[in-house]
């Protein structure tokens, strides 16, 4: 059992820091080369537009089953505050910048509607207590979806 309990807390725990730390800041450093003194720059184009929902959708997927917010939202609010930094020297961001940005930025949307969503459910608030609540996918879809595919099943 121990050796479980090892594997469980690398899987769980320390595996996730090691992966999502330097995701993350490689992030933070891509976005600092984001701003241009340029207006006219950042704009960005329809498709751009178009894939911030899939890029959205992915993050907020890592938030949650990774149950690392803690690290996505210090490293938002690290972008804020170098938007504001460098706003004050007269950059902008240019459009890759921007595509992070609002992706971040709906993000948070998602893991608010999210939180909303399943404030009520007991067994997700006892699975997962605390001041931080923010259930994971894959424990909703296993504790209510499954269900649903087996009943339409059985039919």
């Amino acid at each position: 059992i121990d050796s479980f309990e090892l594997l469980y807390y690398y899987d769980e725990y320390l595996g996730h820091s090691m992966w999502y730390i330097p995701f993350f800041l490689i992030l933070f450093i891509y976005f600092t080369g984001c701003f241009t003194p340029v207006e006219e720059e950042s704009r960005m184009p329809v498709a751009a537009l178009l894939l911030m929902g899939p890029s959205s959708l992915y993050y907020w997927y890592l938030v949650t089953e990774g149950q690392i917010f803690i690290l996505y939202i210090f490293t938002f609010f690290a972008m804020m505050a170098l938007v504001m930094h460098q706003k004050r020297k007269g950059l902008v961001l240019d459009s890759n910048g921007l595509f992070l940005f609002y992706s971040f930025i709906i993000t948070l949307v998602l893991i608010a509607l999210w939180v909303v969503w399943l404030w009520n459910d007991k067994i997700l608030r006892k699975k997962y207590p605390g001041v931080i609540y923010i259930p994971e996918p894959w424990a909703f879809y296993t504790l209510h979806m499954s269900n649903l595919h087996a009943a339409k099943e059985s039919l």
